[in-house]
């Protein structure tokens, strides 16, 4: 089993030495080095080595402690630094993961609660975690292989399900198609948990939240470096009515926000102002729909087509901000000219409503790629080019 192997692995001295020596080196070339020449499993000691280079980032407790992990459960799994933001909101005396795959998020949970139990169905990826939890030592924590739902017979603090989105070979987002179908589960949560969080797809409706379930506390949008990690749905498991609470997060800088989207913001966007800022939303604002509450208090208008604003402001909270330096049509001559007489040669292009590839583009306007100059190509209902500086800040978030 493949499991067993990457145990082995991890329980030879000789493998942990040379894991330790060799995981900066290059792979090809200690591979041609050692091949055929350990008594350990050499071809399961460069998989696990590649992991490791790469989980010093998303989860460095599993490099720290040279944890047992496989390629298919390091892409899938949480990383630390969300798994910790979990902890300020979920605690109690205990917990049922009932989908507890790799267990990152049961090991950092464990901190919060007094009884944590993680079920999960695959036997490697169980026997995998269960190795991590004894070598991490972790008392209140019991790893448990089964099908998560046949634990839904006594009563818990909270109840955590990360449903699995490629059942197939496909992904999926609906919730009729992910295993477990949390829909189905719905009754058993009801009698069993008090609280529940559900992990879904960045890709998730959010309007089909609150279609679907009838007591929402909260949604958790958690990103990390700017890019949309996971949807959390808090279900408050007494109540029969729901909050339109949305917490934006980003776990890699200090930007966070509540926002209640029950109540109104009255806000009109002018209709005049061409500039000479341009806002773009990041990425957890514009998922939640919600620019309206952070520009509540500009001078603002909104792009015809696209979710970009011009603004007198300079700078807003929760936006990537632009000064506008020329507005042209989409005319890549034009444009040269442009770059040309302003000594351009390195800029961003964003393409919205176009097909093409920026590559395209740069090769068109004798351009490369990076540096702080944008330009914005917009194919909609106005077709132009908007060229722009942007301007820096120091949330990391931006």
């Amino acid at each position: 089993m493949q499991s067993n192997n990457i145990i082995d692995v991890l329980e030879s001295e000789e493998a942990i030495s040379f894991i330790s020596e060799n995981i900066s080196a290059d792979l090809p070339s200690i591979t041609f080095k050692y091949a055929g020449k350990t008594s350990f499993n050499f071809i399961i000691c460069l998989q696990l080595m590649a992991i490791y280079v790469k989980a010093q980032k998303k989860i460095p407790l599993f490099w720290d402690k040279l944890l047992a992990i496989d390629q298919r459960s390091y892409e899938q799994c949480t990383s630390q630094a969300v798994a910790e933001y979990k902890c300020t909101f979920m605690g109690g005396e205990t917990l049922l993961d009932i989908t507890g795959g790799i267990g990152v998020d049961s090991i950092f949970l464990s901190s919060a609660f007094q009884s944590v139990k993680a079920v999960e169905k695959n036997m490697e990826l169980h026997q995998l975690a269960a190795y991590n939890v004894t070598k991490l030592g972790i008392p209140n924590l019991i790893r448990l292989c089964g099908d998560g739902a046949d634990y839904l017979d006594q009563k818990y603090d909270w109840i955590y399900i990360d449903p699995d989105r490629r059942p197939g070979n496909t992904r999926a987002v609906a919730l009729p198609l992910l295993v477990p179908n949390v829909l189905d589960l719905l009754t058993d949560l009801k009698r069993c948990a008090t609280w529940v969080y559900i992990k879904l797809s960045p890709l998730f409706d959010l309007v089909e939240i609150w279609r679907q379930f009838k007591n929402v506390n909260a949604v958790h949008l958690i990103a990390e470096r700017g890019e949309i990690k996971e949807v959390g749905v808090i279900l408050d498991m007494a109540s029969s009515s729901h909050q339109k609470i949305v917490i934006l997060k980003d776990v890699y800088s200090d930007f966070s926000q509540e926002i209640n989207l029950e109540i109104p913001v009255v806000f009109k966007f002018s209709e005049e102002i061409s500039g000479p800022y341009l806002l773009v939303p990041i990425a957890l604002v514009s998922k939640a729909g919600a620019a309206h509450f952070f520009l509540k208090d500009t001078v603002t208008s909104k792009h015809e087509t696209f979710d970009l604003y011009f603004s007198k402001s300079s700078t807003v909270y929760g936006f990537r901000s632009f000064e506008i330096i020329r507005q042209t049509g989409l005319n890549s001559k034009e444009l040269k000219l442009v770059c040309h007489d302003l000594g351009i040669t390195q800029l961003n292009i964003v393409l919205k409503g176009i097909a093409d590839a920026p590559g395209l583009w740069h090769k068109k306007l004798g351009t490369k790629d990076g540096g702080t100059c944008f330009l914005f190509l917009l194919k909609g209902n106005k077709n132009h080019a908007i060229l722009a500086q942007s301007i820096f800040r120091d949330n990391k978030s931006f």
